[in-house]
């Protein structure tokens, strides 16, 4: 039985180059299930699409910054993510349950996680998302930095028990890749075939699960 693949981290227009739809009929035939269309937040108020799987990544300049739109999006949203890099900000991300996955946390200077952030992440329940959009935007030099801290913050991931979730973090249909690639770029971070398959099906289908059953206890 093939596993139901979901690409939950998708970037479409405005922000991204293409409509939703167009989004999820190519990724649909590159063997996805199902996409979620996630808007960065300066540019939360100008998408809302109904029909597809929505969700917010929290772009903060400060940890009280962070805090203020967690609490203000998690009415509003049914995903919440934030954009890592920042050390506090994955640290703060990490301390919140209202929060469902830090998104690239190794964006910074360093890798952005450490064994203490690693076990607040799992306490709380909050992913860890590797985009893998840097392997085919960036050159040979920062890929080589971003796939160095990607391993690191697999292998905490992979000894505190902590979700990992693998996403294109596409913002063209020209972003988007299939499956089976997305799990061979995720052998060089020493992830096994059945961690990568969980972490582009089951991961995010719990996520979207979990906000599902949050949003209706909200209502």
């Amino acid at each position: 039985m093939m596993p139901n693949y979901i690409d939950i981290c998708v970037h479409a227009f405005p922000e991204g180059a293409d409509t939703p739809k167009r989004l999820s009929l190519v990724a649909r035939s590159l063997g996805f299930a199902a996409i979620g269309i996630t808007a960065h937040s300066p540019f939360w108020f100008q998408f809302f699409d109904s029909s597809a799987i929505s969700g917010i990544e929290i772009v903060a300049n400060s940890v009280r910054d962070l805090r203020k739109k967690i609490a203000f999006f998690s009415d509003a949203a049914t995903i919440i993510s934030v954009h890592g890099g920042n050390e506090r900000i994955n640290r703060a991300a990490c301390s919140d349950d209202r929060v469902d996955l830090l998104m690239h946390p190794e964006r910074g200077k360093r890798s952005g996680l450490n064994q203490v952030t690693a076990k607040i992440a799992e306490k709380n329940d909050v992913a860890v998302g590797l985009s893998f959009g840097y392997f085919w935007k960036k050159g040979d030099v920062v890929r080589s930095r971003v796939l160095a801290f990607q391993r690191q913050n697999v292998a905490l991931c992979q000894k505190f028990g902590v979700p990992i979730v693998i996403t294109s973090d596409a913002y063209s249909h020209f972003d988007l890749r299939a499956p089976h690639q997305l799990k061979a770029l995720a052998r060089l971070l020493l992830l096994t075939d059945k961690e990568a398959t969980a972490a582009l099906s089951s991961a995010p289908r719990n996520i979207v699960k979990h906000s599902t059953r949050k949003e209706t206890e909200r209502v």
